[in-house]
Formats: structure tokens, C-alpha cells, sequence
């Protein structure tokens, strides 16, 4: 594992955890749970892939071999998982086959059907005589309406308009000016907001005091403000976009960087 040549490197170079902690800004149990292959004690992948890389810059070893390395790690834990996980889904998932259901077919009387037929003859004799009379009101209706529309065909009288002149519009029609505002006075503070579009551990110090340290999930926007200066060490640089005034002033690293940076009062 990864973990084990960093550490066989690190101990090769008479080096200390705490050595490596003050190198790579990287804390100690995180340090260790790499070298022991501790991942669940990690904030995740792509932080831990950082660290590594930066592990493996500070022993002036290949960066890019021991994320590689870490990848294989992971696959190989992914793939037992999933073995494990199979072999138990397939014990416990035992289905019963189902029993189909058979309605009974219900028993009707004579006299039921007897009843039956009688009261269809009666419908069709009361529909019947319904379809007859409409027709015979809707002749009589036609008759009534052509000849009321032959007598009311007579032309209206023809309205005269007459043209309404429009009003005379200003010939002068000054267009306002906007006055110009002045220029803002200078800040007496600083304040800066953070965009997280991923999770990010992230350790936030205002004014010389810390006020935030941890992993920040994806999806959140904060805001910080002091009097001088607000300092950020992140996991993954990639993940956060800093504004200030209102404007974005993009992401400060790629994913999986581990960053100082620092905002200042104008």
C-alpha cells in the first residue's frame, strides 16, 4: 500500500510525523492514518489523494506514482466490498413464489335473469320514444329560426367617424441627465465569502484567531469579516470560489491542492 512506502521512505530520511506535519501543513493523525491505510479516518478521496501527493513532493519522491498507487488502493478495497457484499445479498434474498389468486364465478337465480331481461325492454322502449321527440322538437325549432333570420336580414345603418387630430407633441423634450455618484469611501474592514462546490476540509483564521476548522460540505456559501486580515489553509483548493464585493475571484488551486491564502484590508 501507499501508506507503507511513504512511511518506509519517511523513516529511510530519519524524519518524524511531526517533521512532515510542519512541511506539508498536513496534521498528524492524518499522517498516520495514510501510513497505517486508515482511509474511513480521512475526509475522503479526493482530499486524501492531495495529501499523498504532497506527502510524496515533501520525500522528493514521484507525486503522480503514489496517486496512482492510492487509486490501485482504493480499487482493491472497492472490489472486496463488493464481494462481500454480493455473497450476503445473495444468503438473505429468498423469494417465495407467488400464489395467484382465482376469483370464484358468481351464481345468479332464474328469476334474477328473468327480472333482468324484462327491465332491458323497458329502457329501450323509454329511449326510443326520448330520441323521437327531440327530433320532432328540433324540426319544429329549424322551422321557427330560418324564418325570424329571413326578416331580421336588413342592413344596419352606417356609422360615420370622424377623424380625432392628435395633440401637438413638444418640439423641445430635454432628456434628464443622470448624475454621477460619488466614488465610495475606502472599507475599514475586510470581508470575504467562500462558494464550496464540493466538500473541503478547511481551516479559517480571522485576525490572528481561528474560527472555523473542519470538513465543509458541497453546496454551501459563507461569509467571514475582521478588522486586518482572514487566512484560509484548504484540502482542496479545486472546490472553493472566493468573492469579494459582490465579484467572483475564481478558485485559488486545482482539486486536491492543499493552499494558504490570505485576504487583506485596502
Amino acid at each position: 500500500m501507499v501508506g507503507y512506502t511513504l512511511r518506509q521512505e519517511r523513516e529511510r530520511q530519519n524524519l518524524s510525523i511531526s517533521d512532515i506535519e510542519q512541511g506539508t501543513s498536513i496534521r498528524a493523525l492524518y499522517i498516520e492514518a495514510i501510513e497505517n491505510g486508515e482511509y474511513d479516518k480521512l475526509p475522503g478521496a479526493i482530499y486524501t489523494k492531495g495529501f499523498i501527493k504532497n506527502y510524496a513532493k515533501f520525500l522528493d519522491m514521484d507525486a503522480e506514482a503514489a496517486a496512482k498507487e492510492f487509486a490501485a488502493d482504493m480499487a482493491e478495497l472497492s472490489a472486496e466490498a463488493q464481494a462481500s457484499d454480493t455473497a450476503e445479498t445473495a444468503t438473505e434474498n429468498v423469494v417465495e413464489p407467488e400464489k395467484k389468486f382465482e376469483p370464484k364465478p358468481e351464481k345468479k337465480s332464474i328469476g334474477y335473469s328473468i327480472q333482468d331481461s324484462g327491465n332491458n325492454r323497458s329502457n329501450f322502449l323509454i329511449v326510443a320514444a326520448v330520441i323521437l321527440i327531440a327530433a320532432i322538437a328540433g324540426g319544429v325549432w329549424s322551422w321557427f329560426s330560418s324564418s325570424e333570420s329571413d326578416v331580421a336580414a336588413v342592413n344596419p345603418p352606417t356609422q360615420q367617424t370622424q377623424p380625432v387630430n392628435p395633440e401637438p407633441v413638444p418640439a423641445d423634450n430635454p432628456t434628464p441627465v443622470a448624475k454621477a455618484e460619488p466614488a465610495p469611501p475606502p472599507s475599514d474592514k475586510v470581508e470575504v465569502q467562500a462558494r464550496f462546490n464540493d466538500r473541503c476540509w478547511a481551516l479559517v483564521t480571522v485576525d490572528g484567531t481561528v474560527v472555523q476548522e473542519g470538513v465543509i460540505e458541497g453546496g454551501q456559501t459563507l461569509s467571514w469579516e475582521g478588522k486586518e486580515n482572514i487566512t484560509f489553509r484548504l484540502g482542496n483548493a479545486g472546490a472553493v470560489e472566493f468573492f469579494q464585493g459582490g465579484k467572483s475571484l475564481g478558485v485559488q488551486g486545482a482539486v486536491g491542492d492543499v493552499i494558504d491564502k490570505t485576504f487583506s484590508r485596502q
